[in-house]
C-alpha cells in the first residue's frame, strides 16, 4: 500500500478536490494494475535511476589520456567518491583501475537494463498477442459492431447535411458544426475513461476529480475508520461531464431540429407563393389566349358573312338575271302563226 498512499497523497498535494486530474485517479483497477506490474517486473533497485540508456562511459585508453586532477573530478562528480577516499589514492594506476571499474560497473548496469527493458517489451508483446488470439471472435464481433455504429452515425450526419443544403439553413449548418465537436469531445472522453483503468496519459480528457467513496461514507456512518479501502473511491466526474455533452448535444439537436422545420415552412411558403403566381400567369396567358379566340372568331365570322352576303348578292343577281331572260322567251311564244288560219 505504500505506492497507492504516496500517490494519494501527491493527488491530495496538487489538486484539490475539484481540481483537474486523470480520468481514474482513484480508480482500484488501476493499482491493482500498477501492483501487477510492479510485482511481474521488479524495480529496478540494482539498477541506478540516474543512469540513462544513452550514458556515456570512458573506457581504459580515454582514461590513461587523462590527467589526475580531471580522473578525481569525474570520480567525485559522477560515482559520489569523497575527499578522504580520493586523498588515499595516491599512485595513478590505482586512480585509472579505479575509475575504470566505475565506469565497467556503470556501462554493465546499462547493459542490463537495456536487456531487462527488452525482456519486459517481449513478454508483454506476448501477452498481447496471446490475448488477441483467444479473444479474437470478441474482438472482431466489437469491430463490427463499430464498423456499423460507424456507417449509421456517418449515414446519419449525411442525411442530415443534405437535408441543411437542401432546405438552405445557415442555421442547420452551425449546428452539425457544433455536433461534430460535440461528438469529438464525448469520443475523446469514452477512450479515455476506457484506457484510464489499464494506463494513464497526459492526452486524456481532462475532468474534475469528483470521488465518491462508498468505504468512508459506510465508516463515517457508524464512527470507524474506513482503512485502506476508504482510499478507493468512484469518480463521478466523467459521468457529469457525459451527461453534460449528451444535454448539449439534445439541445442542439433540437435546435437543429427548429431550423429544419422553419426553413421548410419557409420553403414550403416560397412555393406556394411561386405556384400562385405561376396559377396567376397562367390564367392571365389563357385570359389573353381567349380574347386572341374570340378576336379570331369573330374576324372569322365577320368574313364569313361577308362571303356570304357576297354569295347571296351574286346569287340574286344571277336569279334576276334568269328571270328576266324567260321572260323574253315567254312573250316571244304568244305572237301570231302564219299557220293558225289553217286550223
Amino acid at each position: 500500500m505504500q505506492f497507492v498512499s504516496q500517490y494519494n497523497v501527491f493527488t491530495n498535494n496538487l489538486h484539490l478536490n475539484f481540481g483537474v486530474v486523470p480520468v481514474a485517479a482513484d480508480g482500484l483497477l488501476t493499482n491493482i494494475v500498477y501492483k501487477l506490474n510492479d510485482r511481474l517486473f521488479p524495480p529496478e533497485d540494482y539498477i541506478n535511476d540516474g543512469i540513462d540508456l544513452e550514458t556515456k562511459t570512458l573506457n581504459i585508453i580515454e582514461i590513461s589520456e587523462m590527467r589526475v586532477r580531471d580522473i578525481k573530478r569525474r570520480l567525485s562528480r559522477e560515482h559520489g567518491y569523497g575527499a578522504d577516499e580520493l586523498s588515499r589514492m595516491l599512485d595513478k594506476k590505482e586512480l585509472i583501475n579505479t575509475l575504470s571499474y566505475e565506469e565497467h560497473k556503470v556501462y554493465q548496469q546499462e547493459i542490463d537494463k537495456r536487456k531487462w527493458r527488452r525482456i519486459k517489451s517481449a513478454i508483454i508483446y506476448t501477452c498481447a498477442a496471446v490475448l488477441v488470439v483467444m479473444f479474437w471472435p470478441l474482438l472482431s464481433h466489437a469491430i463490427e459492431v463499430a464498423k456499423v455504429n460507424f456507417v449509421v452515425y456517418t449515414d446519419k450526419r449525411r442525411h442530415e447535411l443534405s437535408r441543411c443544403r437542401e432546405y438552405s439553413s445557415i442555421k442547420g449548418y452551425f449546428g452539425m458544426f457544433l455536433l461534430f465537436i460535440i461528438d469529438g469531445l464525448s469520443t475523446w472522453l469514452s477512450v479515455s475513461v476506457l484506457l484510464s483503468w489499464v494506463m494513464k496519459s497526459k492526452y486524456f480528457f481532462p475532468v474534475p476529480n469528483i470521488p465518491i467513496k462508498p468505504a468512508q461514507l459506510l465508516a463515517g456512518g457508524v464512527g470507524g475508520d474506513a482503512g485502506a479501502l476508504g482510499q478507493y473511491g468512484i469518480n463521478v466526474g466523467p459521468m457529469i461531464i457525459s451527461g453534460l455533452f449528451r444535454f448539449l448535444n439534445n439541445r442542439v439537436e433540437g435546435m437543429i431540429g427548429n431550423a429544419m422545420s422553419k426553413a421548410f415552412q419557409m420553403q414550403r411558403k416560397n412555393a406556394r407563393k411561386e405556384e400562385r403566381a405561376r396559377e396567376k400567369e397562367e390564367r392571365r396567358r389563357m385570359k389573353k389566349e381567349a380574347k386572341l379566340r374570340m378576336r379570331e372568331e369573330e374576324e372569322r365570322a365577320r368574313q364569313e358573312a361577308e362571303v356570304r352576303a357576297r354569295v347571296m348578292e351574286q346569287n340574286a343577281t344571277a336569279a334576276a338575271s334568269n328571270f328576266s331572260d324567260d321572260s323574253d322567251l315567254g312573250s316571244g311564244n304568244n305572237a301570231p302563226s302564219p299557220f293558225d288560219d289553217l286550223d
